[in-house]
Parts: structure tokens; sequence; C-alpha cells
């Protein structure tokens, strides 16, 4: 009897927590480790527990497998909802004000000197010949902004993946900060008058998505990419709505 449960509670465990991850949370960090290392042996050790409780207990032979079924089907079931994916963080919302405000070209120099650096130390890649000079002219063409923001606070955007609110998004609590950050903004003249008038307030950072692209171009050459900034923009409409 004892056996029994163990067994059965162990295998249960060890089924849901190893299938589980593979089947409903491919990009999970444990993956089938959950039920290697987890739910399998607290499974067996439940079993151990019951089985033994149930060896003394003055109750048929039909209940205690009817116990038994009820108990894998629930450490199953709830082992199974324990391996759906949580929340994605599908953007960021950031309270801040402008500190100071350059050109790409003013920021070149520091940024060449990284990629030499970078290319020095990396065998597995080699750049184009012209990568420099690519650069450098796009980065000196360039007629957006690099803009030092102090952010006082930030809220992350999360997109939920369970069945029961799949594809909804929420905000998740405001977190107060005191940093510098730098960022980009493609706005044409005037972007730094522009932003300094805005004094404080809500903006998003996001970058191209094509940005870790294998295919992607090494070093990068575009301005966003050379000097490895995130862009800023305002809070999409979806956004805003979360966080009233």
């Amino acid at each position: 009897m004892i056996l029994k449960f163990a067994l059965a509670l162990g295998v249960t465990g060890f089924v849901a927590g190893f299938f589980g991850p593979i089947a409903l949370n491919p990009e999970a960090n444990q993956g089938p480790l959950l039920g290697i290392f987890i739910t399998g042996p607290l499974g067996a050790f439940a079993g151990l527990a019951v089985g033994a409780l149930f060896r003394f207990l003055p109750v048929s032979n039909a209940l205690r497998n009817r116990t038994l079924v009820g108990l894998c089907t629930a450490f199953g079931l709830g082992t199974l909802y324990a391996c759906l994916p949580e929340p994605a963080v599908r953007g960021y919302v950031i309270e801040a004000h402008l500190e100071a405000c350059a050109s790409p070209a003013q920021a070149f120099s520091a940024s060449l000197a990284e990629w030499e650096d970078a290319v020095e130390r990396v065998t597995w890649a080699t750049p184009p010949r012209n990568w420099k000079d690519t650069a450098r002219r796009n980065v000196e063409d360039d007629t957006g902004a690099v803009l030092t923001m102090r952010v006082t606070r930030r809220t992350s955007i999360y997109e939920h993946r369970k069945p029961l609110n799949s594809g909804s998004k929420t905000a998740g609590p405001w977190i107060a900060v005191d940093e510098t950050e730098r960022y980009y903004v493609s706005d044409a003249a005037n972007s730094c008058a522009a932003y300094a008038a805005r004094g404080r307030e809500l903006y998003t950072p996001f970058s191209d998505s094509t940005y870790d692209s294998p295919s992607r171009e090494w070093p990068p050459t575009d301005t966003v990419g050379f000097l490895g900034l995130m862009e800023l923009g305002p809070v999409p409409t979806e956004y805003r709505q979360l966080l009233n």
C-alpha cells in the first residue's frame, strides 16, 4: 500500500513536471528538471506519507484507490498549471526629464573606441573592411539627438500567457529610481529644445526588433546600433490606458 502511493504520486509528479514545461513553456529555464528534481521526488515523499497514513486507517480498498486517483489527478493538474508560462515583459514606461542633449556625432568617438576594443577581442566574426567609415558617415549625417535623461520612476508592461487571460496586458507597480540614462530620438530639427521644454514626462524606451537578428551586420554601422542606445518615444495609447 505504501509503495503503491509513493510510486503513483512519484510517477505523476515526474511525468507532469518533465513533459509539462516542454509542452507548455518551452522557454522555461528549468525545463524538464522540474520533474526530475522537484515534483517527482516531492510526489514520492508525499505518497509515502499518505500511504503510511492509509495503511493504518480503517477504510476500504475502494476508498483508498479513489483517494489515490484523486490525489494523482490533483497533483498532476497542479504541476501542469505551475508549468504554464509567467507573464512576459513587453515594454517599459519611464518618467524622466532632460538633463543634456547632444548630436549623435558628439558620441561617435567614445563608441568607436568601444567597438574597436570589441573587434580586437572577438575572433568568431570578421567586420567589413570599411565599417568605421560607414558608421562615421551614418552617425555624422544623422539629424536625430542623443538625450541624457534623469529617470525618476519606471514600470513594466506585462503580457499574460496563461489560458484564462492569454494576450491581456497589465502594468506592474511603479518603481522609484534615480538614474541617468541615454536614449536616441529621431526627431528632426529642434529636438533638444522640444525635450527641454517638456519637463518631467512619461516615455517608452524601445529598440529595433532586428537589432539582435543573427543576420545583422557586426559591428553595426547604423546610428542606434553603433551608439548602443535604445530609442525613446511617446507612450502608446494602449500602455497609457493600463497606467490609469
